[in-house]
Formats: structure tokens, sequence, C-alpha cells
């Protein structure tokens, strides 16, 4: 069977999607380093964003596609269930996260590190605007997992997927420690997703 490829930079939080999706169904694959702005990325991702598989003549990009892809090409645990109620679940969450959560986790991300990547100092206007969305989305979440492990019941799928690396990230900052503590069921849930073999295996930290 062909190699699966996945052009990424470990550290994307939507690459770490893919990686971590990838370890869950016991896909093998290697990382290719990706330069988003080159020609030949283009040709595989005509938005030029990251992540994009290749596996054969099977060129995906766009994470949830992606995830989709791994999830039912492969063997290995299924990560959406069968039912359309369950699927559904899933896909609202997905849905949130890219369209609520990414904006400011991965916000708050960039904005707290903001002097290693552009010549303006952190705007501290900007994190006090994040933190009560923040606030908001983690009590969405504890809602969501305060009776179960996962978001969406007793199997991890790939709304945790999703959502894992966003706030794992985030929670590297003050404001993101801080909401967290504010919040223990989802401190909890991100604990138990950080016990998962998946993450050990692509936790860009210890070259996952």
């Amino acid at each position: 069977m062909s190699e699966v490829l996945l052009h990424t930079n470990v550290f994307s939080p939507y690459g770490w999607t893919a990686r971590m999706v990838a370890a869950e169904k016991g896909v093998p694959h290697r990382i290719v380093a990706v330069d988003t702005s080159s020609p030949a990325h283009r040709r595989l991702h005509p938005f030029g964003k990251m992540p994009v598989l290749e596996h054969g003549r099977m060129i995906v990009y766009e994470t949830l596609a992606i995830a989709h892809y791994l999830d039912r090409a492969f063997d290995g645990p299924p990560l959406q269930p069968d039912d359309v109620v369950g699927q559904t679940d899933v896909l609202r969450w997905i849905s949130v996260v890219n369209g609520y959560c990414f904006a400011v986790m991965n916000g708050l991300v960039k904005e707290r590190t903001a002097g290693s990547w552009r010549a303006e100092p952190t705007n501290e206007a900007t994190i006090e605007s994040l933190r009560g969305p923040l606030a908001m989305q983690l009590s969405l979440i504890g809602e969501a997992v305060a009776d179960r492990p996962y978001l969406t019941g007793e199997a991890f799928t790939l709304a945790d997927a999703f959502l894992f690396p966003q706030l794992h990230f985030a929670a590297f900052t003050p404001e993101g420690s801080e909401a967290l503590a504010a919040a223990p069921a989802v401190e909890a849930w991100l604990q138990r997703v950080r016990a998962r073999p998946s993450f050990a295996a692509t936790n860009p930290f210890v070259g996952g």
C-alpha cells in the first residue's frame, strides 16, 4: 500500500489533528515539511494552507476531509458514529471548533507569542477581548463533558481530535490556564486526551 504523507508543520494545530487521527487509526505516516508559499505546495493546496494528505494518487486538503478519509479508508477503531444523530453531533462540534474556537484559542496563542513572529509586541487589548469568548467556549465544552468522557459520548471521535490541539496550545497562555482553572470538567477532558497513546505519539514538544 502507498505511504501516507502529511504535508504540514508539526506545530500546526490542524496538522496535529490530522496526525492524531492517523495515530488513533494506527495509520503509519510520514511528515513532509512545507513551504506554504511555494508553487509546489500550491499545487497540493490551492489556498496555500496545511495540512495536505497524499496517499498514492489521492491528494486531500482541508483537515475535515483528511480526517474523514483517514477514518473511512483504513482499518482501526471508528472515529465517527454510524448513526445520523451521533454523526451530526460530531460534525456540529467540528464546526464549533473551526468557526469559533480556532479564532479565539489560536488567536490567543498568536497574540501571546507576537514578539517572536512580528515586529509589534503583544497587544493587551486584543488579549482582553479574547477572555470573554474563551470563557464562554469553555463553559459550552464543560457542559458537554460534565457527565461523559469525550465531547460526544463514551468514545474519542474526530470532534475531540479537532478541539484538542487548539485547547492544548491555549492552555500554555496565562489566560488559557486561568480559564481552565475555572472549568474543571474541561481540564479533566484535556488530561484525559493527553493520556491517550495518540498524544504521546504525536506530541510536537517531544518530537512525536
